[in-house]
């Protein structure tokens, strides 16, 4: 639940109920980020105006990298849970990185140097919202201008996400891991 409530499905538009069947699995709940949301039209409108879904020019991985991280950063518990558990497997993340996402670094011997490039890129981002010539000149060399874009966006948006999650004091959703030091 969140502090402003959810949307209740009796009460979805026609365009948020298909967005729901499109987004959530069969037999499943929408997630409550999304219900919250809706409760106001616009706000859901900005929200998935703003949205990094569909396809990327980044690989999965890549996405995920970023998205953990973020999450992680962020403290957004919310997040970091649902990426970690539905999709780390799908981005051949070993349990090592899913866990250096949360407290390691780039240069932790988890990563490819690849990996650890977006690591601290994400890492520079969320510390001084912005990049250095040479952490800029890192990314660059490794990927090019739409995929440079793709990352930046996925951290602002990541990082709004993070915002709106604990202004609503979302609960981690059922079945979701918790961040590696919270034992509640």
């Amino acid at each position: 639940m969140s502090r402003i409530g959810t949307l209740p499905r009796d009460a979805w538009p026609p365009e948020f109920a298909t967005a729901m069947e499109r987004m959530t699995a069969p037999g499943r709940d929408p997630l409550a980020l999304f219900t919250a949301v809706a409760q106001s039209p616009r706000a859901w409108e900005r929200f998935t105006a703003a949205s990094m879904a569909g396809p990327s020019p980044l690989s999965m991985r890549d996405r995920e990298v970023v998205i953990d991280r973020t999450a992680a950063k962020t403290g957004n518990e919310y997040e970091w849970g649902i990426h970690t558990k539905v999709f780390a497997k799908k981005a051949e993340l070993t349990q090592e990185q899913v866990r250096s996402t949360f407290d390691g670094h780039a240069d932790d011997g988890n990563w490819t140097a690849h990996d650890a490039t977006l690591i601290a890129t994400v890492d520079a981002l969320l510390v001084r919202n912005r990049l250095s010539d040479a952490e800029f000149a890192r990314l660059a060399a490794e990927f090019d201008t739409a995929q440079v874009l793709e990352i930046v966006q996925l951290v602002a948006f990541y990082n709004g996400i993070a915002l709106i999650v604990g202004a609503l004091d979302l609960q981690t959703e059922a079945g979701m891991p918790r961040f590696p030091d919270n034992k509640d």
